[in-house]
């Protein structure tokens, strides 16, 4: 998978089937808070591994929470959800309701809510990608991790480092929420296989809805 094999109509389809799990999403991060946070339409790119930490260069050396899940069954990849510290709180807040916890740590429960709504976020992204696909796919357990941006990218794709002279695609959302001054960045890549997977099937019903 490179640059030059992947073709404008592959990128436009890659982005659509994003946009549509992402609004699956969406509606079930909603569900949960019971308050409505934008995620907003996934942007898709191409990165060379070895960039990866740059697309996380506007937080500089500000401390983060990182969510971070593998993508297992047909569908290989990761996820990764992340949030400045002072955003994480403010979720927590939403998620537990209001508390006098420090915002320099982070409760036993408040680390388990922020994980719980990982996961609900990933297992709507990828029920719908299923459904759509006939590919299934499923999250690991969740990882909490805080620390810089940067490093916090390297661990949560640690194990790409094998591939690290190759392109890879990356889907890009972010949380936009002015209203409570909250925001956040989730990104899943998937490996080159299940991108070429994703592409066939889709193709697939491309075809056979024209044909009908």
């Amino acid at each position: 998978m490179s640059k030059e094999r992947l073709t404008a109509l592959e990128k436009d389809i890659l982005t659509e089937v994003g946009s549509i799990c992402a609004g699956n999403a969406t509606t079930a991060l909603v569900q949960m808070v019971g308050k409505k946070i934008n995620l907003n339409l996934p942007s898709l790119d191409i990165v060379n591994i070895k960039e990866l930490p740059r697309y996380l260069a506007s937080y500089d050396d500000e401390v983060v929470i990182g969510i971070h899940m593998q993508i297992l069954g047909g569908a290989r990849g990761n996820a990764l959800l992340v949030l400045p510290t002072k955003d994480a709180f403010k979720i927590v807040d939403l998620l537990l309701g209001p508390s006098d916890a420090s915002p320099s740590s982070l409760t036993e429960i408040g680390m388990s809510s922020l994980k719980e709504m990982g996961n609900i976020l990933i297992s709507a992204y990828l029920s719908v990608l299923t459904t759509f696909t006939g590919i299934p796919a499923f999250p690991s357990t969740v990882t909490l991790t805080n620390g810089a941006a940067g490093s916090l990218v390297n661990l949560a794709f640690a194990g790409l480092h094998d591939k690290a002279d190759k392109d890879t695609i990356l889907i890009k959302a972010v949380f936009d929420d002015k209203r409570r001054n909250l925001s956040g960045h989730f990104f899943i890549i998937f490996d080159f296989m299940t991108i070429r997977e994703i592409l066939d099937k889709t193709k697939k019903m491309i075809k056979k809805v024209d044909g009908e």
